[in-house]
């Protein structure tokens, strides 16, 4: 039987090079080292380095980066007679050499592939080390010798299969590490072992049925006559390998079988299944998971006119508008992403109302923790290959890596229900029609053959169920451009305004967003300039989008005007994002099923920074967070202007209901225009939205005989859903100074927060971080009509904390800016 023994203790790492000045001379000397793990993670642990995300350290410790590594164990012979002794890595990162008893075993140059190493000769305790060469120059060598290739951002990420946003990214920091980044093992087995287990799932009305290929490597006896059984719900079918073969094909069949659902739509069933190999001196390897039975087909129906052509994702036969979030590596420093923090984060996504998450291809393929609570939770997943923002090279061995690393990982992957496509690259199709690649390359390879070759071979041959992608964007034809609004995914980066997002009517949006900054608490803990604003020291350093917080600033400015104080700044940035990501889902939502589906840029951060995240580093729910739930709840009620315009007040308004629940909705709809203080007019409809419909019909013209004056605003209430218009934008609407009485109660796990508007109070915010920095509430962005109550039900271990006066100080709402006049 294969023996495994997880080689995770005794391990240290040093520094391959002299002590950088000015830093720890303690790095002369080896420090404890975890696998799997990571150098700056190692350091940091050991007390040899500053935190690597707080302040300005991010360029201080440029240095580890630019230097040689070496971590060591030891390990014992195996006990046991084998045929094969294997080093196995599931992830070095990334150039390396590896060395047992001083002799080299192995070179690596890919971070995204498992690496078995076969060893012979072995004493009884054996020295091991993985020594790491540097990434950066280890990637400028190889840019040397491949040629320069565009890159948006560094210009090193097309040159290692590494994870390219270690080398910074628009959001995130230069913080290239080295490591052993997954579980290093030690393996050993006798006649035959199996190399690959990929299990093809089939439904068919009540039946399903599942093809095990499997795939052995032999040793010792090639001769040897070999069994596969497979299991199934309890089902066992066999199959004979006969001697020299090294493949087999197993069936097996249910007559019937429970189908596996996104959440809201069903049940999240799973199979269990095995594959055990069996040879003469009995069972030889084993594996486990599950399967879920469902059929997931991406429709790309022709429009009839020939202009354009759809993209919907339908589950088991059922259309499904997909709310959707991109991922990003959860951290830096990504072996410390536990178990318990996916569940977290996958756990926020669904109560925010996403049903799929797109893992982006400038990070890594995760860790099976992700992918099984994507399979437990019903969230769908959308997987890029790892390739982003640039032009890569096709030379060899880089090709080899690319395909190793594909084989791998599609094989390992493959088997999760949750899985539904398979995207080729991010960004860099779009980018060879969009920045004139063909003649900035001037002959050199991009990437192509990668995917319009390569990738959708692989995927074919190893997991011919799935969808296949070219890129994202993508218009269905390499000789289409990609970002087209009228076929495929689209990538919607608007210049100016989020309202300039009326200006597409596209078929499904795979990436849009807006930046805005983390929770206070968390920006408070990393930024410690005296006098923190826009562009002070510090918090520069947590802005990497160039041109972001002027970006911030020109939307802000547009609809808010831009204050001269920091924190009512703070709070109207977090503000413009959460209004972005709200107008942009509602409206995308409303144009369904024209519109099938919005994937935002982005779910979470991997450090504290202003970002495109919802959630930040701390886990905190920005305001956008709330925004996002709201437009993706199963059902949603927005007003919405239908005809494109620059004016913000132009437009026909329409009601529109988006229900995607399996019951007809008929909400009691009511709309009325408003000034600031008073109630003009007001009418009750009664629209029905059928199951998994959209709908819309207009504002009865007893509410809206003309255009809203800036000074207006239509409101709108449906089950206790409410959207507001405004007739220009909050610049030019004269609030009244917010007046709300506060009430409190203490109640399990928190305290009850009741406020009475005393004035129409638009979004408000309770934002409890600054009583306690745990403290989460569980609504926001609430808009209050004079004399209405809404409670905020906060979590917190410290209700003592909260008094009426305390409470009040938290008290966030919509509202001009306050802009210094000058004198």
């Amino acid at each position: 039987m294969l023996s495994r023994t997880v080689l995770a203790d005794g391990w240290t790492g040093r520094l391959d090079a002299s002590v950088p000045a000015g830093a720890d001379p303690r790095l002369a000397e080896a420090f404890p080292a975890a696998v799997p793990g990571s150098v700056h993670a190692d350091l940091l642990s050991a007390g040899l380095i500053p935190d690597p995300f707080d302040g300005t350290n991010e360029e201080a410790l440029r240095w580890i980066g630019d230097s040689d590594w070496v971590y060591a164990t030891s390990f014992a012979r195996p006990a046991d007679a084998a045929d094969r002794t294997e080093l196995v890595f599931e992830g070095l990162d990334t150039v390396a050499v590896v060395l047992v008893n001083g002799r080299e075993v192995a070179a690596t140059e890919n971070m995204h592939r498992t690496y078995r190493i076969p060893l012979a000769g072995l004493a009884e305790v054996n020295e091991l080390e993985v020594r790491f060469s540097a990434p950066r120059p280890a990637a400028a060598a190889r840019r040397e010798q491949f040629g320069e290739r565009p890159t948006a951002f560094s210009v090193l990420p097309p040159f290692l299969r590494k994870m390219a946003c270690d080398f910074g990214w628009d959001w995130g920091p230069d913080l290239a590490t080295s490591g052993i980044w997954r579980t290093a093992a030690l393996e050993t087995w006798s006649t035959a072992r199996l190399a690959g287990v990929r299990p093809v799932v089939g439904v068919d009305g009540e039946a399903g049925w599942v093809r095990f290929e499997v795939a052995l490597e032999r040793a010792g006896d090639l001769a040897a006559a070999l069994t596969v059984e497979a299991t199934l719900a309890g089902r066992t079918v066999a199959a004979r390998v006969e001697p020299g073969q090294s493949q087999a094909s197993i069936l097996v069949e249910l007559e019937s079988v429970r189908r596996w659902w996104p959440r809201g739509r069903g049940e999240q069933e799973l199979y269990p299944v095995s594959v055990t190999l069996a040879g003469g001196a009995g069972q030889l390897d084993a594996w486990h998971s599950r399967v879920g039975f469902r059929e997931i087909v991406v429709e790309q129906t022709e429009d009839a006119d020939g202009e354009g052509s759809g993209f919907r994702f339908a589950v088991n036969g059922e259309p499904l508008f997909v709310r959707g979030v991109n991922w990003i590596p959860d951290d830096s420093f990504i072996s410390r992403v536990t178990r318990e923090d996916y569940s977290e984060r996958i756990r926020q996504a669904t109560e925010l109302g996403a049903n799929l998450i797109r893992v982006w291809g400038g990070g890594v393929f995760e860790s099976e923790d992700f992918y099984e609570l994507c399979d437990e939770l019903g969230v769908l997943v959308w997987q890029d290959f790892l390739f982003a923002c640039a032009a890569y090279p096709e030379d060899e061995p880089y090709s080899g890596e690319v395909e190793a690393e594909a084989r791998d990982n599609i094989t390992r992957l493959m088997k999760h229900p949750s899985l539904a496509l398979w995207n080729g690259n991010n960004e860099c199709v779009w980018f060879w029609f969009l920045r004139d690649w063909e003649n900035v390359l001037d002959g050199k390879t991009w990437g192509e053959k990668f995917y319009f070759e390569l990738l959708p071979s692989l995927v074919a041959e190893l997991d011919p169920q799935r969808f296949y992608l070219a890129g994202s964007p993508y218009s269905g034809a390499r000789d289409r451009e990609p970002n087209d609004p009228s076929r495929g995914v689209v990538h919607s980066w608007i210049p100016g305004d989020f309202r300039e997002y009326t200006d597409i009517r596209p078929r499904f949006v795979s990436e849009f967003g807006f930046q805005g900054p983390p929770s206070r608490e968390l920006f408070d803990s990393v930024v410690h300039d005296e006098a923190p604003a826009p562009f002070s020291r510090d918090v520069v350093q947590r802005q990497k989008a160039v041109g972001g917080t002027e970006r911030i600033e020109d939307v802000m400015g547009v609809n808010f005007g831009v204050p001269d104080d920091f924190d009512e700044w703070y709070w109207l940035a977090q503000l413009t994002q959460a209004r972005a990501v709200g107008f942009g889902i509602e409206y995308f939502r409303s144009l369904s099923p024209w519109c099938s589906g919005t994937v935002v840029w982005q779910l979470n951060d991997c450090w504290p920074a202003i970002s495109w995240s919802v959630i930040d580093k701390a886990a905190r729910w920005k305001p956008a967070a709330y925004a996002m739930r709201r437009a993706f709840a199963d059902r949603v009620a927005t007003l919405q202007r239908r005809e494109a315009r620059s004016e913000a007040g132009s437009g026909e308004v329409m009601i529109v209901l988006g229900n995607e629940a399996r019951a007809a909705w008929r909400p009691v709809v009511t709309v009325e225009r408003w000034s600031t203080s008073e109630r003009l007019a007001a009418a009750e409809l009664r629209p029905e939205a059928g199951a998994l419909a959209t709908i819309a019909v207009p504002v009865p013209s007893s509410v809206l005989e003309g255009p809203l004056a800036v000074d207006e605003a239509l409101v709108l209430t449906a089950d206790g859903i409410r959207s507001v218009l405004l007739g220009g934008y909050d610049k030019e609407f004269p609030d009244a100074p917010a007046e709300f009485s506060v009430q409190l109660a203490t109640e399990p796990g928190g305290v009850a927060v009741t406020l009475t508007a005393g004035s129409l109070l638009r979004d408000t915010c309770l934002l409890p971080g600054s009583i306690d920095e745990n403290a989460h509430s569980d609504r926001n962005l609430v808009t209050l009509l004079p004399g209405e109550t809404e409670t905020w039900h906060v979590s917190t271990r410290h209700p003592e904390r909260f008094d009426a006066d305390a409470v009040a100080g938290v008290v966030h709402t919509a509202r001009a800016a306050h802009v210094a006049v000058a004198g």
